[in-house]
């Protein structure tokens, strides 16, 4: 029997839900005759095109998902019709993204979690194993952080912290998840990288080694876990209009520099990045596995072009 969530129950809603066997397959049983076998011919190609661009009928757990990508990625699943579950450390943040969201008629439920914490992450797990029937369909690993300093002048207690939320809590819930996305038989896994894996940022030394220890372990799950029909990508977004980085854009002569070694010339919109995890998660993507793709404005792959000659 499953724990209840400890939160309202009209807000944090843990319950059985009807899960198709396979989120591709129409249960209707309609035979055309010869009079409409054109027709219903063109009904089972678009049918099939709908399905490929479509979540409906598959589950999710999306961390950290009340703010910034992480909100823009549950709703995203939600509306392509993925029925998703998330967490957050803030409860009283949560339970008003939770309203919000049942006011809006998606099918998301959430749970109080520190993903740093060993603990919480196997609860979260255990919840929802539950509620999803032991069946995941979608991972994403979002959850991330930064402190921003020198490499030399980090302490002890700041490099535990950046590794445990950034890549320990990434490592373990996948270990975690593994049984239920195998059981779903075509599982996608999803991590929030950064740029900061690429290249080299002010003050992001430590916080682009967890990233590009991300990197690694997409590309090692898309070659192991390939044989359980899992799927493993990552999104690698640079400045993103999102509430982690307001302190740092709020000074104009710093956000005019990002700028100009944006390509495209401004930031990115949580949205931007969202559309991409959708994608991943998705029967239309089913060949791409393994793939590190960066959403930045061509930030990562910029070289010097002087404004001013």
């Amino acid at each position: 029997m499953c724990d209840a969530f400890v939160s309202p129950p009209s807000l944090l809603i843990l319950r059985k839900l009807q899960i198709s066997s396979s989120p591709y397959v129409s249960t209707s049983s309609f035979k055309p005759s010869v009079r409409s076998k054109y027709r219903s011919v063109h009904a089972s190609l678009s049918q099939s095109h709908s399905n490929r661009w479509s979540l409906q009928g598959m589950t999710a757990l999306v961390t950290g998902g009340t703010r910034g990508i992480g909100h823009a990625i549950v709703e995203e699943l939600a509306e392509h019709g993925a029925t998703v579950h998330t967490c957050a450390r803030n409860e009283s943040e949560l339970n008003s993204c939770l309203k919000g969201w049942v006011d809006k008629g998606f099918e998301i439920t959430g749970s109080v979690c520190d993903v740093s914490l060993q603990h919480d992450r196997e609860k979260l797990m255990k919840d929802v194993s539950c509620l999803f029937d032991g069946k995941l369909y979608i991972l994403v690993n979002n959850v991330g952080t930064n402190i921003r300093k020198p490499m030399v002048e980090l302490t002890s207690k700041e490099f535990t912290t950046i590794m445990s939320t950034n890549f320990e809590s990434v490592f373990h819930i996948c270990q975690l998840a593994y049984p239920l996305l195998k059981a779903s038989k075509t599982g996608s896994v999803v991590f929030t990288s950064s740029v900061s894996a690429f290249v080299s940022l002010k003050s992001m030394t430590l916080q682009g080694a967890t990233k590009g220890a991300i990197n690694q372990l997409t590309r090692n799950l898309a070659c192991e876990w390939a044989k359980d029909g899992i799927r493993s990508n990552a999104v690698a977004p640079w400045y993103i209009k999102t509430s982690m980085v307001e302190q740092v854009l709020s000074k104009k002569e710093y956000v005019e520099e990002v700028l100009d070694c944006t390509p495209l010339g401004r930031l990115g919109d949580p949205n931007e990045v969202s559309s991409l995890v959708a994608f991943l998660c998705m029967p239309a993507s089913s060949y791409i596995t393994g793939q590190i793709i960066c959403v930045d404005g061509g930030m990562s792959v910029n070289g010097f072009y002087p404004k001013h000659v």
